[in-house]
């Protein structure tokens, strides 16, 4: 529950600076934003004045917002093993006790 809400966090912060900076919120990156949260939390909490405090915010708004991914129209990530699996047996023993039986797809008799 913890991390879906701290997800839900990072993304109003991206909607909130696509908003302010008429970007797209849906190209802004969401490890990017992370990114600058775990930059500039630390000045952000250690700065005392509210005006100062309001001008980092700023800074930090646009730096959200200008951190989009690319445009990429058309891109497909189909899914796809790229390993097929070996037709050999599970070594089950030790390597002194093992033998192998002969697999039915790869081995053939021969015809006599």
């Amino acid at each position: 529950t913890m991390h879906l809400i701290a997800y839900n966090l990072v993304r109003a912060l991206m909607l909130q600076a696509a908003e302010r900076d008429h970007a797209d919120p849906l190209r802004l990156s969401l490890a990017g934003t992370l990114a600058a949260v775990r930059q500039w939390a630390p000045a952000l909490a250690a700065e005392q004045s509210a005006q100062a405090r309001r001008r980092l915010l700023e800074q930090f708004w646009r730096c959200v917002a200008r951190d989009a991914i690319p445009w990429r129209p058309n891109r497909l990530e189909p899914r796809a093993r790229k390993r097929r699996p070996k037709n050999y047996q599970l070594l089950t023993r030790p390597r002194s006790q093992f033998k192998e039986i002969q697999h039915r797809n790869r081995y053939r008799r021969p015809l006599s």
